[in-house]
């Protein structure tokens, strides 16, 4: 497995402050129009949280961002290759990026820890598949305290979502994304009954969120956590953009 391209995920809590969804593109803001209530609100504020991450990245802040006919978001309008995929938890926004031609395959996805989530764990793994995605010597979180009420299958959810995502889709079951341990003690996936080779997952908790993110290479991901005043003022600048006009709003 190569080193591959370094992923950038970008994490914004979003709680309390609304998304400007003039800081959009015009096909953006076409597709949001399409949308009401809180499901706009989500995809406004996770657009913006991802493509500053792709800015952030690349330097761009021209980049679209819309969904394919399965669903999976595409960068458009930008020369530098960048794949991204998104996720969210309320109003916690996730877009991690990759830069690079060609694209990388990439997911990402974010859950809170609840401990009602073991009643998931007969339907995450597969036949004789293993819970290998606890703390190792090789990721962070390796201390040895036994682990909360749920934290395991929730660990195994957002992996396998990821997972899901970066692999496009092939089976909507989670049990058929087969998580193991590698020679290094890194975490891969392989997806069942797909031509698709092997992917590496990476993982972490922060403040009670467990965020995963599934992809090609060996550099683990670099994480940033921001406030949604730098995701508006990463994008603000685009003469494609009305940002003043939605700052303005957001302050008063």
């Amino acid at each position: 497995m190569s080193e591959g391209a370094r992923v950038l995920v970008v994490s914004c809590d979003w709680s309390g402050r609304s998304a400007p969804a003039e800081l959009l593109g015009s096909r953006e803001q076409a597709y949001a129009g399409g949308l009401t209530g809180p499901r706009r609100a989500e995809w406004v504020r996770t657009r913006l949280t991802a493509k500053a991450a792709v800015h952030w990245a690349t330097g761009d802040r021209g980049a679209q961002i819309l969904p394919e006919p399965d669903g999976a978001p595409r960068v458009w309008d930008t020369f530098s290759g960048a794949a991204v995929s998104l996720a969210h938890s309320r109003e916690f926004a996730v877009g991690a990026v990759t830069g690079g031609a060609p694209a990388h395959p990439l997911g990402v996805d974010v859950e809170p820890v609840d401990a009602r989530n073991d009643i998931l764990l007969p339907r995450l793994l597969g036949p004789d598949e293993p819970p290998c995605v606890g703390p190792s010597r090789a990721g962070p979180g390796s201390r040895r305290e036994p682990l909360p009420p749920g934290f395991l299958a929730t660990v195994l959810v957002a992996c396998k979502e990821a997972a899901l995502k970066a692999y496009r889709r092939p089976s909507p079951a989670l049990r058929d994304y087969r998580l193991h341990r590698g020679p290094d003690g890194g975490l891969r996936v392989r997806a069942v009954d797909t031509p698709h080779g092997e992917l590496r997952v990476w993982w972490s908790c922060r403040a009670g969120r467990v965020i995963a993110v599934c992809g090609t290479g060996r550099r683990s991901p670099e994480h940033r956590t921001v406030a949604a005043d730098r995701v508006i003022a990463a994008l603000v600048g685009d003469p494609d953009r009305t940002a003043a006009r939605a700052t303005s709003r957001n302050d008063r």
